[in-house]
C-alpha cells in the first residue's frame, strides 16, 4: 500500500478537531428535587454556561437547569440507586413535584436559546434573574427581572403591583413574560404607572 503523508497529516488534523468539538457529558445524581454535578470538571460548566452554584467541588443545579442540560445532553442523570432518567421521565418527575414547573422551564429555555444568562430570582414574587449577554456573573449586574404568566389566568393588581415595586427598588427592569396555551412565550416590558 502506498500512503500519501500529506493526506494522511490532514486526516490526523480532522480527527483532532472532532475531538477537540466533543463536548463532555457529566454524570449526575438526581436526590430530592435537585440535581448534582461531583466531578472535578463540573467548575467549567458553572463557569462557562452560568449553571448552578459551586459548592467544595460539587455542582448544585436547580431542576430547571438539570433539565435543559439532559435535554442538550450535557448530562446524564440518574438516582443514587443508579436508575437513570431520560428527558421524558425527569420532566415528569419534576412536573409531577414542582408547582408550575413546565412554564417555568419553557420561559429559563427560551431565555437561555437567545443567550441570555438566567439565575432563580427572588422568592415566588420573580421568577428570573436575566442578565445581558456576555455578562460575567459577581462582577455584572442582572438587568431584567422575569416573571411568568400562563395566558388566561388572572393575576390580582396587589401581585402586579408588589412585583413591580421588587423591580423598581432593585433598580431592573420587569417583564412580564405571557405563555399561551400552545407554549408560545410573548414578552412584555412593565412599568410602575403612579396615579
Amino acid at each position: 500500500m502506498v500512503y500519501d503523508l500529506e493526506d494522511k497529516e490532514i486526516e490526523i488534523e480532522d480527527e483532532d478537531l472532532e475531538k477537540s468539538r466533543e463536548i463532555e457529558v457529566f454524570d449526575a445524581t438526581l436526590r430530592d428535587l435537585t440535581v448534582y454535578i461531583e466531578s472535578g470538571n463540573s467548575k467549567l460548566l458553572h463557569e462557562k454556561g452560568y449553571y448552578g452554584n459551586i459548592q467544595n467541588d460539587i455542582l448544585e443545579l436547580e431542576s430547571i437547569e438539570a433539565l435543559l442540560l439532559l435535554e442538550r445532553k450535557r448530562i446524564i442523570v440518574k438516582t443514587e440507586d443508579g436508575l437513570e432518567y431520560d428527558f421524558q421521565k425527569l420532566s415528569e418527575f419534576f412536573v409531577n413535584n414542582i408547582p408550575n414547573f413546565w412554564t417555568k422551564f419553557l420561559v429559563y429555555k427560551d431565555l437561555r436559546s437567545r443567550g441570555y444568562i438566567v439565575r432563580k430570582g427572588f422568592d415566588d414574587d420573580i421568577e428570573f434573574r436575566v442578565y445581558n449577554r456576555g455578562a460575567v456573573i459577581g462582577e455584572s449586574n442582572a438587568k431584567y427581572l422575569i416573571h411568568p404568566i400562563i395566558e388566561g389566568l388572572p393575576i390580582k393588581l396587589d401581585d402586579l403591583a408588589k412585583i413591580t415595586k421588587i423591580a423598581k427598588s432593585s433598580r431592573k427592569k420587569l417583564v412580564l413574560t405571557v405563555i399561551d396555551s400552545s407554549g408560545e412565550l410573548t414578552y412584555y416590558h412593565c412599568k410602575e404607572v403612579i396615579f
